[in-house]
């Protein structure tokens, strides 16, 4: 079986500078000044990664649209992607359809699994009176009664949905995850549990993610901080 955890980090950044470290085999915060090299530093790990290895969740910044047609923001056209496609997947509808192909135990693993990922969503949405449901192929946002569409949720919610939805369609299986500035648009608090709800969500996952967020990893993460400026040398 090959090995996609990565075990050391050797790589240069702009020709001009090099970054070497090993890296933890769980969680790798990646943290710097500005113009350090953080995000070019997690696409150059990209391009040494087997490409069904891993997943890149860029900042919402950086989303690009997928269809300039549509009045939807690329945050938006991205959630409704990997909720409802269901011709490729990966997608929370094509993940749940699976269950037509599955035996008994693994369409209870399957259900097992959605109930968590909606328990968890539904633990952050708590405090805006809304909850996420899915009800035979169609996924439901409630809010005290009214049915929403997924454009109705504000920034924070949509991202912190599709971060979260992104890693649970890893399917617990042993990947790579980047992650460039998940704190763009998320409430504070959700910044403190991030990282313990991905690590629940796939504990087999190597997560690099770069951050200029202190909460982040403000709950007992500080020991997993790789520091730019620790890790990077001018080139001789």
């Amino acid at each position: 079986m090959n090995q996609i955890k990565i075990s050391e980090i050797d790589v240069n950044l702009w020709n001009k500078y090099n970054v070497n470290f090993t890296p933890h085999p769980d969680v790798n915060i990646i943290v710097g000044k500005n113009g350090s090299g953080k995000t070019t530093l997690l696409s150059a790990i990209e391009r040494t990664i087997p490409k069904d290895s891993y997943i890149y969740i860029p900042s919402i910044d950086n989303l690009v649209t997928r269809d300039k047609r549509k009045k939807e923001n690329a945050l938006s056209q991205d959630l409704d992607s990997y909720i409802y496609d269901m011709k490729t997947g990966p997608s929370l509808m094509y993940y749940r359809m699976s269950l037509l192909d599955a035996s008994a135990d693994e369409q209870a693993v399957i259900n097992e699994r959605i109930s968590m990922f909606c328990k968890v969503v539904n633990s952050l949405f708590k405090d805006t009176e809304k909850r996420i449901e899915i009800e035979g192929n169609k996924f439901i946002i409630n809010s005290n009664g009214i049915l929403l569409s997924t454009n109705d949720l504000s920034s924070g919610e949509k991202q912190i949905l599709l971060l979260l939805l992104r890693v649970f369609l890893l399917n617990e299986s042993e990947s790579v995850v980047l992650i460039d500035e998940p704190e763009n648009s998320l409430d504070i608090s959700w910044q403190y549990k991030l990282i313990d709800i991905l690590t629940e969500l796939n504990k087999n996952a190597q997560f690099f993610i770069t951050t200029h967020s202190p909460s982040i990893f403000g709950n007992g993460w500080g020991n997993k901080i790789i520091y730019m400026e620790d890790v990077t040398k001018k080139e001789v």
